[in-house]
């Protein structure tokens, strides 16, 4: 209440502060504040708001900050010289990727600021010892354990497995999703912690792919359909649409106990239903994101920076994204991850469908 009235110009020309008891004019104060998540701001507050939008810093960005800032500000800190304390740039790139996750530096501050008073303890214990140096080799001894293993891709195509790129407040990150089959009765199970918005898009996908299969757009082999005695006797060929009629589906997105919501993955969910129905392997080194409408459309979706980043730290070589994010957002993905990733505009699923099977 006390910030809803501070923050509304009709309201902070008296805003009343009961400690001191007398009002005080706000009117002329601009006030800055900051978040990480900004759907867990009230919406009245929010309303109140211009919100200017930082970016997460790419490795890249986070190694240079490191060196030309955090490190020399950190050794003041510490009292120590710059030839009693260093740090190889392969142990700096290790602590930047395995023992932080964020999407700015604060935290790798804390680490490199770790390091410095376990060095300066030793070298105050060890008068024989000049200078300590961190390499990649010893970073275990000195840093804590690795807090984070990041998601890289699978060694070879899988059927029913596939890449999906999402958006966290820490940054981007490579969600896999799994479909299998069970003989069933065309039922639809899914699992993963999933939020109400994705449970949907899971739902749509299921129905998108229904339609391509009655559509003859994906085709589904004979083979994969399970039939019953008197078919596999009399060698019948069943309608195609049979094969989402006699199966149940399971989809999973794995670490179960972390929370996921958005419908950014529509398009990942139509190829695992896809690959799992009708037996084709998805190439694994592709990682995608887009929503996607019963109609097969795919819209554009948001933090395509940061789910780019994380794509090209888990070693995808090929990206789908939506085509209006392919038009209007491809100017803001560092040239470091444009140079390793193609990136592919689709505007339906049929563009999807075309660029992931081996």
């Amino acid at each position: 209440a006390a910030l809803l009235e501070i923050l509304d110009p009709e309201q902070n020309k008296k805003y009343r502060d009961y400690y001191l008891n007398f009002d005080i004019d706000l009117s002329k104060a601009i006030f800055i504040a900051t978040a990480n998540d900004v759907g867990r701001i009230p919406a009245p507050l929010r309303d109140r708001m211009e919100f200017i939008g930082l970016n997460s810093y790419t490795p890249k960005e986070k190694f240079e900050i490191a060196k030309r800032y955090l490190i020399p500000q950190e050794l003041k800190k510490h009292a120590l010289k710059a030839r009693e304390f260093s740090i190889s740039d392969k142990a700096l790139r290790l602590l930047i990727d395995e023992y932080t996750r964020e999407a700015g530096v604060r935290n790798l501050r804390r680490k490199i600021a770790a390091l410095m008073r376990k060095a300066a303890r030793q070298l105050l214990e060890d008068k024989t010892k000049h200078e300590i140096r961190i390499t990649k080799k010893n970073l275990p001894k000195y840093a804590e354990k690795k807090v984070f293993e990041f998601t890289t891709v699978h060694d070879e195509p899988q059927v029913g497995v596939v890449n999906g790129l999402a958006w966290t407040s820490v940054g981007g990150d490579v969600l896999t999703i799994e479909a299998i089959k069970i003989k069933g009765k065309g039922g639809l199970q899914l699992t993963g912690s999933l939020g109400d918005v994705m449970k949907e898009s899971a739902r749509i996908a299921h129905s998108v792919v229904k339609i391509l299969i009655d559509e003859g757009k994906l085709k589904i082999p004979q083979s994969t359909i399970p039939k019953s005695a008197k078919e596999r006797e009399e060698g019948a060929e069943v309608d195609a649409s049979e094969v989402y009629k006699r199966y149940d589906l399971h989809i999973h997105v794995p670490e179960g106990a972390t929370p996921k919501d958005g419908p950014s993955a529509g398009i990942t969910m139509v190829t695992a239903i896809a690959s799992i129905l009708s037996e084709r392997k998805v190439n694994n080194e592709i990682a995608m994101t887009g929503e996607v409408t019963l109609t097969g459309k795919v819209l554009p979706i948001g933090g395509l920076k940061e789910k780019l980043i994380a794509a090209y730290k888990a070693g995808v070589t090929k990206a789908l994204i939506p085509q209006k994010n392919y038009e209007r957002d491809l100017e803001d993905i560092p040239g470091e991850v444009m140079d390793h990733i193609e990136i592919i505009g689709v505007s339906d699923i049929n563009d999807v469908l075309k660029e992931v099977f081996v």
